[in-house]
């Protein structure tokens, strides 16, 4: 297998979660030939207090990952701090940070709002955050493999990023994907009224331009197109109900254009039930 330089990182705590993330991981660098870097940042307020489980965990889960895949490469990295700022300053180098979305132990505080939301806004690469990563925690539980992959795509030069990234996971997982585009009802001007016909013409013909260059460089992807009349959230939680996995970018249109993470993305981690993929550049 020929790896790229840039690893597949992935965080664990020794907790059902974190081997659940582990094994996305694997599947991951398996499919893109690189190889797994598992990382066990251990928070402890004195960086000189003895951990009994220093290097277990980690050694553990790397072999948890050779016994499903034996022909992947994998390092172990065992470090002391602040898992967040730990994971975002080796994410510089990687291809993808793997995180669950919740954790125990070294990763105490691993869930929405703390190190998986501060990898989504901050990394320097995209994050993969597994929602209930526990199902999946042993190799009896097959990992999903024909849902399509769902994107966010709103036209922004953000949304882009997830949707040529999501064009890439689909192609290299053989899946559809259903492209969501959400549109609201304008706000009302005085004595006209509203043409919501219209204005759903207008978001698939702006969906379908999006998608068109991307649908010519990835011919092989089946896509659906759907544009949606509601909350830009509420679509495309709606959409990755039953999806293998949502794409979004870490922004989109509107806000403040120094926010590192749009109330969208911050929404949709919060309360997905499938894997989310943060595309970053």
């Amino acid at each position: 297998m020929t790896t790229n330089r840039r690893p597949v990182i992935v965080g664990v705590d020794g907790s059902p979660a974190s081997f659940g993330a582990v094994r996305w991981a694997v599947d991951e660098a398996m499919r893109h030939g690189q190889l797994l870097r598992v990382a066990h940042v251990i928070a402890v307020p004195d960086a000189f207090e003895p951990a009994a489980d220093e290097h277990e965990v980690a050694l553990h889960a790397a072999v948890e990952a050779r016994n499903w895949q034996p022909g992947l490469l994998v390092t172990t990295f065992t470090w002391r701090g602040s898992p967040a700022h730990v994971l975002v300053d080796q994410s510089q180098s990687a291809a993808l940070v793997v995180v669950g979305s919740r954790g125990t132990g070294g990763f105490h505080s691993l869930r929405i709002g703390s190190v998986g939301l501060q990898l989504a806004a901050h990394a320097g690469c995209p994050v993969l955050v597994v929602h209930h990563a526990e199902r999946w925690a042993g190799p009896e539980v097959p990992l999903p493999q024909h849902q399509p992959i769902v994107v966010g795509a709103d036209g922004s030069a953000h949304a882009e990023v997830g949707v040529e990234l999501a064009f890439a996971e689909a192609m290299s997982r053989g899946v559809p994907l259903i492209a969501v585009r959400a549109w609201q009802e304008p706000a009302h001007r005085w004595g006209r009224a509203t043409d919501l016909t219209r204005c759903a013409a207008t978001a698939h013909d702006a969906l379908a331009a999006e998608l068109a260059p991307w649908r010519a460089k990835y011919p092989s992807v089946p896509v659906e197109p759907r544009t949606v009349q509601a909350a830009p959230a509420a679509a495309l939680l709606d959409a990755g109900r039953d999806a293998l996995m949502i794409v979004l970018g870490p922004r989109g249109t509107g806000g403040f254009d120094d926010l590192r993470l749009g109330s969208v993305t911050q929404q949709v981690l919060d309360h997905a039930s499938a894997p989310v993929l943060v595309a970053r550049h």
